[in-house]
């Protein structure tokens, strides 16, 4: 089981690093799913939000920079 919370662990990263790629960083230059080319469960999966992915009202998703 350990395997399957590291593997989407991984792709959460991956996802995050796609999103900084394509300048999803922010609420106003958030991307829809489709825009990113990324599986919309990975983006709602809670270790998605640990690691900084958030979604807006409008379904839109951004990572939330560092600070």
């Amino acid at each position: 089981m350990a395997g399957v919370w590291a593997g989407i662990g991984i792709r959460c990263e991956l996802a995050k690093r796609k999103m900084q790629q394509l300048g999803a960083t922010s609420e106003e230059t958030a991307k829809k799913p489709e825009e990113l080319g990324i599986d919309e469960w990975i983006l709602n999966h809670y270790l998605a939000k640990i690691r900084g992915i958030r979604q807006t009202k409008d379904g839109r998703y951004y990572v939330e920079s560092q600070k």
